[in-house]
């Protein structure tokens, strides 16, 4: 395999392995390896590759184990985590003149979401189906289309006339008449991952379909193309007519290797037989590699389109063009970012990085996945973790364009130490990629946050700048970028808020810090002078804090010397949830109206360890940096028949939940969205319904 001679960057040499005496991972071993890819030759230079891949990864394997087993100690190898708005639209002459959009990341990227409006007419994945209803005026809300779409439709687009439907598909999903057969499922599935504080974006692990859908006829909808892979959908932006999909397979492994777990405990085999022994499996394991038929591990896919009176159908991924390998990684997973034009049935244009999957963040220009190269097992709390000095994060650029045609193309690649929590943690500006990474775990002295200012020089993203050493003892709770600021939230017992400066790239500095009770997961740019957060109380009494209920601030930052709290509110207390302190979605700030929709489960404990829910569904608020917190009401969604109290006041902060998912504002009137309804109600008189849709009903 060929190596880059460019600057190296850090990545994870192997996995380590988990004692089953004390259920501790031991640190995994660190090398300077490069980070920049080379492009892969056609199909045959992608097939060695694999190859190589796989020996190497199994010898990795071996070599751990054959230690353990000369060691005496019984393993299982550590299991790598992350591995097995405004609106846009034209507004009908009957809309709303004001409406609120999805809660974009950046100005003009929209992002897939539950719920989109256009101001006229609300649209929804929910039941198994696309829904259209007309939410206007609102008090007359109600369904006007639908259409059952493949698979389970899990978030959506809209510009203009033209939807576009994320679907994952099952063995059991029965495609509509005249469809392409479903591609076979390569692997198990898993959750959604929105806050990676103990997560990583992988996809839900089921093959995708991308679905196009005219709108030109709301009560029609009519699906007019449809693209299946064999990856999982990750994640997507849509700028102007292009949009950008971005897919991945997790690491798979070839069937019929023996990493020899059978020899590590109890063999009863001298140190000499050992040895042996793992040399005779090595042997073996090659020649099952060199013989495996790797045809199942690459990508495929299929787009057909149904414009014209017979369908058209393309093959996806056809000679492997467009695929890229780091001269040096671990595992055989693909990443894919495949770009669409909505004003045309073009083919797409396909960029497949040999590579993890990770956060996704996309400026107008550009888009980056940071992927994860940390080895993580299991088995242990949180203050029991050693500190991983070794955690480091693989970053690739690619560069947006939309002529002739959508496109991404491969442009560098990169790594920092630490891991990164969400995407609000990268970010682009003047040319420049900052980064926010936490190393360790709180409340480990050695636990810490970075921010890395990174510039693409050739095939690599080169350091120029960085602030290090911040908070040592907490990790990253949240983090938000505006121009040449940067503000950045850690936590252990008290809640940190950092200023950064980071007008001069090479020399970013910090210039203010401020301490205040619990802490953000999430921060918006209420305005230039103030940040608007969410996220959880605390009570810093002894070791550790104990959290309190859900928290809503205002902080003043028009001084970056003196950050100060301006207002706060609090939610609830301890097992009070919201789907928006996890996912910056469910966070609805409508800054023409001042007002502020927050989905919750309010819980109380009137008796110690037997919570009660007082309160189920949205609440909606008038924020001004002035006045603060002025709680309107709330449109209340009952908890389900047969969930308890306990269940639903125990989730855990970094699986926040609630029923409510996601709200919507018209004017003065909210739209509050569960999975199985949309309840509207007017902010100047909450508390009775105008109108009332069954997401789940014919």
């Amino acid at each position: 395999m060929r190596r880059s001679r460019n600057l190296a960057a850090l990545a994870l040499l192997a996995a380590s392995a988990i004692s089953a005496g004390c259920g501790r991972l031991d640190p995994p071993s660190v090398e300077v390896r490069s980070a920049a890819l080379l492009e892969i030759q056609g199909c045959d230079d992608l097939e060695a590759r694999l190859r190589e891949r796989a020996v190497a990864d199994m010898e990795a394997r071996l070599e751990r184990n054959r230690k353990a087993a000369l060691e005496g100690a019984c393993v299982w190898e550590a299991v790598p985590i992350g591995m097995p708005g405004a609106p846009t639209s034209p507004v009908a002459a009957d809309g709303a003149e004001r409406w609120s959009g999805t809660n974009d990341q950046v100005s003009g990227v929209d992002e897939p979401d539950l719920v989109k409006t256009d101001g006229s007419y609300l649209y929804a994945v929910a039941d198994g189906r696309l829904q259209i209803l007309d939410a206007w005026p609102a008090a007359d809300t109600r369904r006007v289309g639908a259409l059952a779409l493949p698979g389970t439709p899990r978030r959506l687009l809209v510009h203009g006339d033209r939807a576009v439907v994320f679907s994952s598909l099952t063995e059991a999903a029965d495609p509509p008449p005249g469809t392409v057969p479903m591609l076979p499922e390569p692997f198990g599935a898993a959750s959604d991952c929105t806050y990676g504080y103990d997560c990583v974006p992988q996809g839900d692990g089921a093959p995708a379909a991308v679905l196009f859908i005219d709108l030109a006829d709301r009560t029609q909808p009519r699906l007019v193309r449809e693209v299946r892979l064999s990856s999982s959908y990750l994640a997507a932006r849509r700028i102007g007519d292009a949009v950008h999909v971005v897919a991945t397979t997790p690491p798979r492994w070839i069937e019929g290797l023996d990493h020899g777990e059978g020899l590590v405990c109890g063999s009863g085999r001298s140190p000499l037989e050992i040895v042996e022994a793992f040399a005779r499996l090595a042997a073996q394991n090659r020649a099952v590699i060199a013989a495996a038929d790797l045809d199942g591990l690459i990508p495929k896919g299929v787009d057909v389109s149904y414009a014209g009176t017979t369908p058209v159908e393309r093959t996806l991924f056809a000679g492997c063009a467009g695929f890229h390998a780091a001269p040096e990684a671990d595992g055989i997973s693909f990443l894919t970012v495949a770009s669409f034009d909505l004003a045309s049935d073009t083919a797409p244009a396909l960029t497949t990085v040999l590579g993890r999957p990770g956060f996704v963040y996309a400026s107008q220009d550009a888009l980056y996945v940071a992927a994860p190269q940390a080895w993580l097992g299991g088995g242990w709390w949180f203050w029991e973790r050693p500190s991983f000095a070794a955690e480091a994060t693989t970053i690739h650029a690619f560069r947006l364009h939309a002529s002739p045609s959508p496109g991404a193309d491969y442009v560098a690649s990169g790594a920092v130490a630490g891991r990164v929590l969400n995407p609000f943690a990268l970010d682009e500006h003047g040319g420049h990629l900052r980064v926010a990474t936490t190393s360790g775990w709180s409340p480990s002295p050695s636990a810490h946050s970075t921010v890395t200012v990174l510039r693409a020089e050739g095939p690599l993203l080169e350091e120029v700048g960085r602030v290090d050493g911040l908070a040592p003892g907490e990790d990253l709770r949240a983090v938000r970028f505006d121009g040449d600021r940067g503000f950045v939230v850690t936590f252990q017992r008290t809640d940190p808020l950092f200023v950064l400066d980071l007008a001069d790239p090479a020399a970013p500095r910090l210039t203010a810090e401020l301490v205040v009770p619990g802490f953000s997961t999430y921060l918006h740019l209420m305005d230039p002078g103030h940040l608007l957060t969410i996220g959880f109380d605390a009570d810093p009494t002894g070791r550790f804090s104990l959290f309190q209920g859900i928290r809503l601030q205002v902080f003043d930052v028009a001084d970056p010397a003196a950050p100060a709290l301006a207002h706060a509110e609090l939610i609830g207390a301890r097992g009070t949830g919201s789907e928006a302190a996890t996912d910056h979605l469910a966070f609805t700030w409508f800054a023409p109206a001042d007002l502020l929709a927050v989905p919750v489960t309010v819980c109380e404990e009137p008796i110690l360890y037997e919570p009660q829910v007082t309160f189920s569904g949205l609440l909606v608020y008038r924020v001004t940096a002035e006045g603060g917190f002025t709680k309107l009401g709330g449109v209340e969604h009952p908890l389900p028949d047969g969930e308890s109290a306990s269940s639903a006041c125990w989730g855990g902060w970094t699986r926040s939940s609630s029923l409510v998912k996601r709200s919507v504002f018209l004017e003065d009137f909210v739209y509050s969205v569960t999975a199985g309804e949309v309840r509207v109600q007017d902010t100047r008189a909450l508390g009775a319904d105008l109108a009332r849709v069954d997401l789940a009903a014919p």
